[in-house]
């Protein structure tokens, strides 16, 4: 009479391979992709900051959709306009290239998100700023609705007039820039729009213009003087 061989169960039934504790080969292969992606954003944000602008585009493309899809959803079907979408991308893009990248270098691959995932956060920042001053901005509305100022100073305008000496020395395009993205004023201008690398290029610009200006500003008011 032959004897059953038993596993260690006691189980007399095929016994299944040892897997010999290592992991789902689907999640090792997950695992790989995620840090693959991760390595890969990380040399596309260097490349950035370097002031690559190819790297800006490829970010760009990389990112600006799925941008987009997420700010529909955060600010839900009753608030997400198109124009209202479009502008919080574009606070997101300029918060991303502001400052020689400041915020772009603060992205941290080592604890496990995405570029995508990070501008995500910065969008919701955005949204929740955006209805912050919109909240003030209605108060204040409403504030001078039930009273009018009592006096109006004398040279409230000069700073309305420097701002429009200062526009005055910038290219057309420029000026649409600084109007719709460092003013928050429409520029009545149709089709214009702006990738990431036209925002740090131009951002840069205006910036060395506005010093240089205010250079000459100071030297005109010591010659006055």
């Amino acid at each position: 009479m032959k004897k059953k061989l038993l596993n260690s169960d006691g189980y007399d039934g095929p016994i299944a391979p040892s897997s010999g504790g290592q992991p789902c080969p689907d999640a090792a292969e997950n695992d790989d992709a995620k840090n693959e992606g991760l390595r890969a954003d990380e040399l596309l944000a260097k490349r950035c900051l370097a002031g690559e602008v190819a790297a800006w585009e490829q970010l760009y493309a990389q990112c600006h959709e799925p941008l987009l899809i997420s700010i529909r959803i955060m600010l839900t079907t009753q608030n997400a306009d198109a124009s209202l979408v479009d502008e919080i991308a574009a606070r997101v893009w300029y918060a991303l290239v502001a400052n020689d990248g400041e915020m772009l270098s603060r992205y941290k691959p080592s604890r496990g998100a995405r570029l995508i995932t990070f501008m995500r956060a910065r969008a919701t920042s955005e949204i929740a700023r955006y209805f912050r001053t919109e909240v003030r901005r209605r108060k204040r509305e409403l504030a001078a609705l039930r009273e009018r100022p009592k006096h109006q100073a004398q040279d409230g305008a000069q700073p309305v007039n420097i701002l429009a000496e200062f526009l005055d020395t910038l290219t057309p395009r420029e000026r649409v820039f600084c109007s719709e993205h460092l003013l928050g004023e429409s520029s009545d201008v149709v089709g214009q729009t702006f990738t990431p690398s036209n925002i740090w290029q131009l951002s840069h610009r205006i910036r060395r213009k506005l010093l240089r200006f205010m250079g000459d500003k100071t030297q005109d008011d010591v010659t006055r003087e």
